[in-house]
């Protein structure tokens, strides 16, 4: 069984984590996307923590994480959502990472990336784009359906939409009811327009980016900045057949393999 244990990160903010592995080896956290929580990467935390210490997080608002007291925008930005992370690893002592984020989880990365660079030992996303943006009419249509649906509701949506496999969808639809609407309200509203491109120009770490051949709404938007991406030495693109915008859960064994062998590559690196 998953333990789970939390962390007071900030006034008025709790953070739901677990972590598990070898306390001496490095560090692999994994961020999940919104409407998620750390229940997603359970099936990753079984397989790297004979190798890894794991550390599995739920973002404010998500899962048993607490939600901030104001329902504010300003409290729902990435950045504050990065910041809950890097207080958590000092609350835990821990000083360099392998950073995994899906979605919303990879713009997490992405923000850790600009506020401590050294931080970060190498930085892998799936289900993220770079740059984004869309239409107010598109936020303003995606903004009316999360209020009218609920948190229940999107779970509903979610569980029958977000994978291929049943099982996995119905996983996630769980996860999907646990969200504060404040969080998917409030996030979704600070994530229709963004751009790191620079941010990761800026910083020379090992990236990963991983790309489920289903998951075509962020596909479609990561050609313009790809371009970008390869110009980096140390950029990996990596595609998987058969997932969709939740490639670990869609294609666990397949995702696992890749990570790994990314992952060694970087020890390899670093060791000579």
């Amino acid at each position: 069984m998953m333990k789970i244990e939390n962390a007071q990160v900030s006034e008025g903010i709790r953070i739901e984590y677990s972590i598990s592995g070898v306390e001496n080896n490095e560090t692999l956290v994994f961020v999940h996307g919104l409407g998620a929580n750390l229940r997603q990467f359970e099936l990753q935390q079984q397989f790297f923590a004979k190798d890894y210490r794991v550390l599995l997080v739920s973002l404010r608002g998500h899962g048993g994480s607490s939600s901030p007291p104001d329902s504010d925008r300003k409290n729902y930005t990435v950045r504050e959502l990065a910041l809950d992370v890097q207080a958590l690893l000092q609350h835990l002592d821990i000083r360099k990472i392998h950073f995994v984020g899906n979605s919303l989880g990879g713009m997490v990365g992405y923000e850790l990336l600009a506020l401590d660079p050294d931080l970060l030992e190498s930085l892998t996303t799936f289900g993220t784009t770079p740059r984004f943006h869309v239409s107010r009419f598109i936020q303003w249509s995606l903004l009316r359906v999360i209020n009218l649906l609920g948190s229940k509701g999107m779970g509903w949506v979610i569980s029958k939409t977000g994978s291929k496999d049943k099982t996995v969808g119905a996983k996630l639809g769980k996860m999907y009811e646990t969200v504060s609407k404040d969080a998917l309200e409030l996030v979704t509203e600070n994530i229709t327009d963004y751009d790191y491109i620079s941010t990761i120009s800026e910083h020379r770490i090992p990236m990963m980016l991983i790309r489920g051949s289903l998951d075509t709404g962020i596909n479609k938007n990561l050609d313009t900045t790809l371009d970008v991406l390869r110009e980096k030495t140390d950029f990996e693109l990596i595609e998987l057949p058969g997932a969709g915008h939740f490639a670990n859960m869609d294609v666990p064994d397949d995702f696992n393999e890749t990570l790994t062998r990314f992952l060694v590559k970087q020890s390899i690196r670093k060791n000579l």
